[in-house]
């Protein structure tokens, strides 16, 4: 979330990061690289934009962000786009897309000292469905396909999550091969409870054992897959008698809901391949996305000198 200050100096940038616990405060002229790689993609990014654009005015920045650093989901990419367009938003600036693609790419390029390609940017600004085989194809690329992301290939099954929880009780562990590609925490929502939960395939919710008004609308939606009753309280008889009515486990745990979210937030890095689901999908995505008999053509043109 970027906003003008009102009452702040005018080239003052300060940043609340939500994840990290951090508050950051820095001025313009100091631009000095830091030791902390998001910051120095902040203040790359902003120095482009003041520079370039001749801004002077200061900014307040909120970050919040569930994806952890240095994984391997291109969080920096992602980070540094998210910047760049609330600037754009922000400042009411236009920067079409292919030059903003390029952009981003030169400031993590500068502020993480790498020499990363354009695929992340790509992926993420060109994301809407056939929209990066339309713009490319009008600079006569030869595109082969593009690979849609899905969920399911970083899925954990109920078992996995079983065994990684530690759980007090599980309760009926048949149907527990399933993936899991949605976690839902529940809480107070305004939507009626099974039409919410019903928006989302292949789900794990997460909640108290001693809330059978979310339990039931969960199960009652019929996505569900596992519940994991935190705080070591488990469901009452009735949501017992559903849950088995639909096959569905229920896992019982010590932790706090919260503290459940960050275990398995830290197990979905150890994410494994060996799923026959994640096979089939695998093997789904290549046969849609993919040009194989282009690529077998030119796989099979003798090189020539």
């Amino acid at each position: 979330m970027f906003e003008k200050p009102h009452k702040i100096a005018i080239t003052t940038i300060d940043i609340i990061n939500k994840n990290y616990e951090t508050d950051i405060s820095f001025v313009y002229s100091n631009l000095k690289n830091d030791k902390i790689s998001w910051i120095n993609l902040i203040k790359h990014t902003i120095s482009f934009f003041h520079d370039k654009y001749n801004i002077k005015c200061g900014y307040k920045i909120a970050i919040n962000s569930n994806l952890p650093i240095g994984c391997g989901l291109s969080s920096s990419t992602a980070f540094t786009i998210s910047i760049v367009n609330s600037l754009c938003k922000l400042l009411s600036i236009n920067v079409n897309k292919s030059d903003k693609i390029k952009l981003c790419q030169r400031i993590e390029q500068i502020s993480m000292k790498t020499k990363g390609g354009l695929l992340d940017q790509i992926a993420i600004l060109s994301s809407k469905k056939n929209e990066l085989m339309k713009n490319y194809s009008k600079d006569k690329l030869n595109i082969l396909g593009y690979l849609d992301q899905t969920r399911s290939l970083l899925a954990l099954s109920t078992d996995e999550i079983i065994e990684s929880l530690n759980p007090t009780k599980v309760i009926s562990s048949e149907n527990s091969n399933k993936l899991i590609e949605n976690y839902l925490i529940g809480g107070f929502i305004l939507d009626w409870g099974p039409e919410f939960f019903s928006k989302f395939p292949n789900t794990a919710l997460i909640v108290r054992g001693d809330r059978p008004d979310v339990q039931l609308s969960a199960i009652q939606s019929g996505n569900l897959n596992v519940i994991i009753a935190t705080n070591n309280q488990t469901p009452v008889e009735y949501v017992l008698y559903e849950a088995n009515k639909y096959k569905i486990p229920i896992i019982v745990v010590n932790q706090s809901t919260e503290n459940i979210i960050d275990e398995i937030s830290e197990n979905l890095e150890k994410v494994t391949f060996n799923h026959p689901d994640k096979i089939i999908n695998a093997n789904a995505i290549l046969s849609n996305s993919l040009n194989f008999d282009e690529l077998f053509e030119i796989l099979s043109t003798p090189i020539t000198t």
